[in-house]
């Protein structure tokens, strides 16, 4: 089995693991300082590319630690811009490539957490995985253009890291056994929100040919360059600096400064905005004006995503999204809200405001994205409704719950933890979702050569039917699913 491979900055020896070829933390940007990504530096002889590099900087809220897995055992370093690599081989074919972009509210998270270990796709599916590091918080978006001058105004520079990923992936995931002419990016969450964000970015075109975007679309009212800068004034007086020096401060006096902002404005203070530069427009517009762009995506939400939020943070942070949906939409939010419990049978209000916080942050821009793309391309929607026993059923079909069974990775711990050590119920829907994702990632459609018996037949989604597929303990179509309530959003 070929372990040492050539790329373009220099060679890579790699292990293999359970018949598999991995590759771990080859570095694919230099990270400047509120600056896009650098090519790496050069290398001479062989890297070391079995050990996992360190993450970005990022929270250390506890509660936020728990949900990424990040520990105080986990290097953290500003120099984290590295891909892993899963193969079944560097043998010179040409394998589907999936990109994995993780999700963790823009302030958490990296590609090496065990979930998303990419041995069973490349074992069991013939694909080449890839995932990835970003930088994250302060330092992946606080925007300095408005403050500093043109040196500073591409922004977004999380965004460019992936793209700068994207480009490591064309020019080198040949030499690892997989097909540049065939990558699909996929994220959750926060990286669902990048992928939404890169299918509109001019420099992403011809990056990747296929999309999956769980639980995340660009927002139906992205910030702005004014909202960024906003930010960016918030973290200088919490610093007590101006703009010149806060750019060369020691990370832990940003770092604190963001937690404080996360604190005050909530989980989506660090995020992607319309800069102008990188982000001409709001994707939506972007998309809706790009006839025939044909990318295929598949795409969906959680039944109850915003009770993971709910649990872990407490009401406080339904309490803080619900003063937000006041602030934008006046007395609408609460006739939305006496809609939402009106659909209840247990009429619970607070439980009311849950769902409606969870359809406006991801189910309602989900919708949108689809009915935009699916007039040039094809579209497949789902809805993932396994409810799992934790905390006394308190989750249900909560934000990231889909994660093990995307990834087939039901049996670890952290998997056990979210599904209450339900493993054996688990499987057949994990097995199945794996193998349709799979089939999406080699082909484009995620309908499997062969049936499976835990998913039906899976039509494609278009703005009559909206066909959906719930994926449950017992899967099925159903066509514009919770349309009542849809039907409440403005298009």
């Amino acid at each position: 089995m070929k372990l040492v491979v050539d790329t373009m900055a220099g060679k890579v020896r790699g292990a293999e693991r359970g018949g598999i070829s991995t590759w771990r933390g080859i570095p694919f940007g230099h990270a400047p300082r509120f600056a896009a990504p650098r090519l790496p530096a050069p290398w001479s002889g062989e890297r070391d590319a079995t050990h996992f590099a360190p993450v970005a900087i990022q929270s250390r809220d506890p509660r936020a630690a728990a949900m990424s897995g990040i520990t105080d055992k986990i290097v953290t370093s500003e120099d984290c811009l590295v891909v892993n690599v899963y193969s079944p081989g560097a043998d010179g074919k040409h394998r589907p490539v999936v990109v994995w972009i993780h999700g963790g509210a823009f302030i958490m998270g990296s590609g090496s957490q065990p979930l998303y270990n990419g041995t069973s796709f490349a074992l069991h599916h013939d694909v080449v995985v890839v995932t990835l590091n970003y930088r994250l918080g302060v330092l992946g978006f606080l925007y300095f253009g408005d403050l500093l001058g043109d040196a500073y105004a591409e922004g977004n520079y999380a965004l460019l890291d992936q793209i700068a990923a994207l480009r490591w992936v064309r020019d080198n995931i040949a030499a690892f056994g997989g097909d540049p002419d065939a990558v699909t990016v996929m994220g959750e969450s926060a990286g669902a929100v990048s992928v939404a964000t890169l299918l509109a970015m001019p420099a992403a075109q011809g990056l990747f040919h296929r999309a999956i975007l769980q639980s995340g679309a660009s927002g139906l009212s992205p910030p702005t360059r004014t909202d960024a800068t906003e930010v960016t004034r918030g973290v200088l007086d919490q610093l007590g600096v101006d703009a010149r020096t806060a750019v060369e401060l020691p990370v832990e006096q940003l770092l604190a400064a963001q937690e404080h902002i996360s604190r005050a404005r909530g989980l989506g203070a660090f995020a992607p905005y319309i800069d102008g530069v990188t982000v001409p427009r709001r994707p939506i517009e972007i998309l809706r004006g790009r006839a025939g762009a044909g990318v295929p995506l598949l795409l969906g939400s959680n039944r109850d995503e915003w009770a993971l939020f709910d649990v872990f943070f407490g009401a406080a942070a339904t309490d803080g999204v619900k003063a937000q949906l006041r602030g934008m939409l006046g007395a609408e939010a609460d006739r939305l809200h006496a809609a939402y419990r009106e659909s209840r049978a247990d009429r619970d209000d607070h439980l009311a405001w849950v769902d409606l916080v969870g359809d406006v942050a991801f189910r309602i821009p989900m919708i949108r994205l689809a009915e935009v793309t699916a007039r040039d391309a094809a579209v497949w929607m789902y809805r993932f409704d396994w409810a799992t026993p934790a905390f006394d059923g308190r989750l249900g079909a909560a934000h990231a719950l889909e994660l093990p069974f995307v990834w087939n990775t039901v049996e670890l711990p952290v998997s056990q933890f979210l599904l209450a050590g339900d493993v054996v119920g688990a499987l057949p829907l994990a097995t199945a979702m794996h193998a349709a994702w799979a089939s999406f990632i080699r082909t484009g459609d995620p309908n499997p050569p062969a049936p499976s018996a835990a998913i039906p037949a899976w039509p494609r989604y278009d703005v009559d039917r909206r066909a959906t597929m719930l994926l449950d303990r017992s899967s099925r179509v159903v066509d514009d699913p919770g349309g009542a309530l849809r039907q409440l959003w403005p298009a």
